[in-house]
């Protein structure tokens, strides 16, 4: 009787320590919360944002998305974790690991050349034959930038992609792997590399190969399959200092690979799970060198990652701006954390790095 007694003071006290830990963990959890929460509403009444979601990861799992402010503010809709934004430059990241994916197949090499998978992109310029796949991803192919998106066409045609490489006659402002000189046209190409293997087009590719696998169901490259209730719409300022709402999203297929992925905090929020689970991974070491410095003369590019030091920690991740919108994704493989912010306006660049930082310091320390 005695020993039944003292057993059940015995767990009567592992339930109760287990208790108080939890308690205190998620009284530190709300506590941290708080903070984040102060510091994001400091800095949208600072830069005038009006809508604005971040997504928080920790050791494999979510520990907080919320949105903040409005979708427009012509309805005063709020933003919600599961609201959809134009993230942009981001949509790098996706169009990297694509490739890298098909690298791992066998499908091709990251040193075979542009015109030996696309002979059709072949040009006077003779240095475009030299173009290889990681100079594309690394923006050390010497090809130039876009100066014109033509967000207004909104085009939807099957074949836009293809039809706008063919129309350039590509040429290189320097020869390759000279210097680094970003280039959406470059990954507007790896897009286009990826319909030629896969005989897909490059959305349906990666919604099937990487967003539907990892389940991100709010997230699209194609802007018209974003229900309407998701969206959020692209604000700017006016010579009067005035936010006003974009007449045209920032939306065109032929910009697919290299701009027009939609996404959720949340969304990206288990994207960032998966691939940092992906990473530690010991059997799975094919995404290893896109997070490390590709080109001697500029080390913080990686294949696809731009490369980043927070608080002497390694840091990956994309900064994202087109019309109207503004986000960033960092990781910090090491703490095994991940932060992202989405924006629905681009009349500041320097809220972004800002707010992710900030909340960075609160998390590794």
């Amino acid at each position: 009787m005695k020993i039944r007694s003292c057993l059940y003071v015995l767990y009567a006290t592992c339930i109760l320590l287990t208790i108080e830990k939890l308690h205190g963990q998620s009284s530190q959890t709300q506590q941290l919360q708080t903070t984040i929460d102060a510091i994001v509403s400091k800095k949208m009444a600072q830069y005038d944002i009006p809508g604005l979601a971040i997504g928080i990861i920790s050791q494999d799992t979510i520990m907080y998305t919320k949105g903040y402010g409005v979708r427009s503010i012509y309805t005063s809709d709020p933003v919600t974790e599961n609201s959809v934004f134009h993230t942009a430059s981001i949509s790098k990241l996706f169009t990297a690991i694509a490739i890298i994916d098909l690298e791992h197949k066998g499908c091709l090499r990251l040193d075979d050349t542009l015109v030996e998978i696309a002979p059709e992109l072949r040009s006077q310029d003779k240095n475009v034959s030299l173009i290889t796949i990681r100079q594309l991803l690394n923006h050390t192919s010497g090809l130039g930038d876009i100066s014109n998106y033509n967000w207004n066409t909104h085009n939807q045609s099957k074949n836009s992609l293809k039809n706008s490489l063919l129309k350039l006659s590509l040429k290189c402002k320097q020869k390759p792997s000279t210097t680094y000189s970003y280039s959406n046209l470059g990954y507007n190409i790896l897009g286009y590399i990826i319909e030629k293997i896969t005989n897909q087009s490059f959305e349906d590719y990666v919604q099937k190969e990487i967003l539907n696998t990892i389940g991100m169901p709010h997230s699209d490259f194609r802007y018209y399959n974003i229900p309407d209730h998701l969206r959020t719409s692209p604000h700017s300022r006016s010579w009067f200092n005035k936010t006003y709402i974009r007449k045209n999203y920032p939306y065109t297929r032929e910009h697919a690979p290299s701009s027009t992925l939609n996404a959720s905090a949340r969304d990206l929020s288990l994207w960032m799970i998966s691939f940092l689970s992906d990473l530690k991974d010991p059997s799975n070491r094919r995404y290893q060198n896109m997070i490390l410095p590709s080109f001697e003369s500029y080390p913080y590019i990686g294949l696809g990652f731009q490369l980043y030091n927070v608080h002497s920690n390694k840091a990956i991740g994309h900064y994202g701006g087109d019309t109207g919108f503004r986000s960033f994704l960092m990781m910090i493989p090491e703490q095994n954390i991940g932060i992202l912010l989405l924006a629905n306006c681009d009349y500041n660049e320097d809220f972004r790095q800002e707010i992710v930082y900030e909340i960075a310091s609160l998390m590794m320390y």
